[in-house]
């Protein structure tokens, strides 16, 4: 893929590309045929070129990992073994990235780049920007795998017989580098020719080592690095100031769900709440969708090219409903239980899958099913047409559906990320008047529809491909991740206080919702209560699978064993009930905690194979 990073020579770019080819799996790689590093490596033209193809490795929208999770569910298996996960079913035959690849890339650039006939602090801040992509692949290397090789070489094509190093060597590696690192970058950049927006800065640096400090526990070093992001003061959360006619509308249709005179005296007001609700949703859409979003650290920027797609945010999360989406990549019921509920501090207490499954069938038969009788006189159930269902939907009276009370007085977090049935949303290229219809007579059925029974809202784009151009930038790092971690972070080192309220409460702020509590009983207490906030604020970002691991085995056990289910299943008319649908049956294996090194791997690499990770 191609992005406007910077205003590049493609030739150049690819041709770099060219001689960094690496397998999937191990360090071996294709040796270049038809470049010179001769005639390439000459001045800061060629530098900035092959800096480029560094930055080409920088991720889009990080969805898959949740898959794996209690967060979310792919009913299409070819798109990935996330159902694998979630069944403890992966062998080393699956690849969850054990790829070298971006740092063989870092190093030829690095050991290259001194030929360059340039301005030598440019340079050094050209090194800096590139040794941030090998510190980041090593992040997801040791999170994943554990142990890992380290190298600052280019080793030979043919040199397979490397040794993983410790996990406590590649940890300090990362560390230290990214504090190196930080302290060469400069806080933002002009815009200009080597100097454009977007590139990688000093708070890019430290909110992936406040993150990296996280995953390993170190919050010392995760309190301080996130803390110098915020007092800094280069970020801050995105805030709209008025909203648009579509969202009016929805507005307006928020007081069937939000009871706002009853929670006046927790602070809550419509305004604040629907305001809050979308400037959480419409930070990711394309009019804010760019380095000059305070939130936005740093950013997987695109351009408008046919080979420049983003299929999860067009494609795989949108609603088929919506024309052009698959609905496949879907929310599950574990998150939509986990939203506060308006007052910001009680979870809701959980629904039994048969009350639900009541629930929702009696209010599919009373207001959107049809029911025939065949030519052989047998009785046939069908849901009425998205059309009808747009129509009847305005007409219901919300707060009176025994079904719709769990969606009622919940964080505005939930109305901004999940499309659950009957919910509207009006922005959309579909127009005012989208409802979201969830039909139980296609659970199950691989018909482009949620297994689940809700699709996400959150990050989908409003139109579809045009052209199949991707043309909405995305943050890959976030302000409020930085909040959150160093909220967890202080807890750890020194316990629940005002600082870790002022960085929650602006969170809080920005969503419209309560500000957090003055005092809570227990440190435990304190980090399940952020921990839940880490989960609403950055639900289907990619975050939840590290997460859960780095909270341990025994959280891992709870949250990852028994079924989810849908809403409901369908109708049985010989019984005259509706079944029940189950989508997965959650099976934790602890060693999950690690992802296998793959066969692949260990082929090329004998070394590994009496390396391999426990259980594999």
């Amino acid at each position: 893929m191609k992005y406007r990073l910077m205003k590049m020579k493609l030739e150049y770019i690819m041709a770099f590309i060219l001689t960094c080819i690496v397998s999937s799996c191990n360090l071996d790689v294709v040796p270049p045929s038809d470049i010179s590093t001769e005639t390439f490596w000459k001045d800061e033209i060629d530098a900035k070129n092959a800096l480029n193809a560094v930055y080409a490795q920088l991720p889009g929208m990080d969805i898959w990992d949740e898959m794996c999770t209690d967060n979310a569910h792919s009913h299409k298996p070819w798109e990935g073994p996330y159902e694998l996960v979630q069944t403890n079913g992966i062998t080393a035959g699956d690849d969850f990235g054990y790829n070298y690849s971006t740092i063989r890339i870092v190093n030829t650039f690095l050991m290259n780049v001194e030929k360059c006939e340039m301005d030598d602090a440019l340079k050094q801040r050209m090194k800096a920007e590139a040794r941030f992509f090998r510190a980041w692949q090593y992040l997801e290397l040791t999170t994943k795998f554990g142990k890992a090789a380290l190298f600052e070489n280019v080793p030979e094509y043919n040199a397979p017989y490397v040794t993983r190093n410790s996990v406590e060597e590649v940890r300090a590696y990362i560390l230290k580098e990214l504090a190196e690192i930080a302290d060469i970058l400069p806080n933002g950049y002009d815009g200009s020719d080597c100097y454009e927006k977007g590139r990688i800065t000093r708070a890019a640096a430290l909110a992936l080592r406040a993150r990296a400090a996280l995953y390993f526990g170190d919050y010392v070093v995760a309190e301080e690095s996130a803390g110098l992001v915020i007092s800094e003061g280069f970020h801050s959360l995105f805030r709209i100031a008025s909203l648009n006619a579509a969202q009016e509308q929805e507005a307006q249709e928020m007081e069937q769900y939000i009871d706002f005179d009853q929670y006046a005296s927790l602070g809550i007001t419509k305004e604040k709440f629907v305001k809050g609700m979308f400037s959480y949703e419409t930070l990711w859409l394309e009019e804010n969708a760019s380095p000059d979003n305070p939130e936005y650290i740093l950013t997987r920027q695109y351009m408008a090219d046919d080979n420049n797609n983003d299929w999860a945010r067009y494609t795989y999360i949108r609603p088929s409903q919506l024309v052009s989406g698959y609905s496949s990549y879907e929310p599950m019921q574990d998150l939509i239980d986990a939203y506060w509920a308006i007052d910001g501090v009680t979870i809701p207490e959980k629904i039994s899958e048969e009350d639900r499954r009541m629930k929702f069938s009696n209010m599919w038969m009373a207001y959107f099913c049809k029911k025939d009788i065949n030519e052989s006189g047998k009785e046939i159930y069908t849901s009425c047409t998205p059309s009808e269902f747009r129509n009847i939907v305005p007409t219901l009276d919300i707060k009176q559906i025994p079904y719709m009370a769990e969606f009622r007085n919940r964080d505005s977090r939930l109305y901004a990320s999940i499309l659950f049935p009957l919910k509207g949303w009006h922005e959309t290229d579909f127009g005012p008047g989208f409802y979201y219809q969830w039909d139980p007579f296609k659970a199950g059925i691989d018909d482009n529809e949620s297994y689940t029974g809700y699709s996400y809202r959150k990050m989908v784009a409003l139109t579809p491909y045009k052209g199949y151009n991707s043309t909405d930038d995305y943050p890959v790092i976030r302000y409020a991740e930085v909040l959150l971690t160093y909220a967890e972070a202080h807890i750890q080192t020194t316990g629940w206080d005002e600082k870790v309220q002022e960085v929650l409460n602006d969170l809080r702020d920005r969503c419209g919702m309560p500000k957090v509590p003055v005092a809570l009983s227990s440190k435990e207490t304190a980090l399940d209560f952020v921990r839940n906030e880490r989960r609403i604020e950055l639900a289907a970002e990619g975050h939840r699978y590290d997460d859960i691991r780095r909270y341990g085995v025994d959280y891992c056990r709870e949250v990852m064993n028994g079924a989810t289910y849908a809403p409901c299943g369908g109708f049985d008319v010989e019984g005259q009930v509706w079944h029940s649908y189950m989508v997965i049956n959650k099976t934790w294996g602890d060693r999950l905690m690690l992802m296998p090194i793959p066969t692949e791997a260990m082929d090329v690499n004998p070394l590994l194979k009496s390396d391999q990770n426990t259980g594999y």
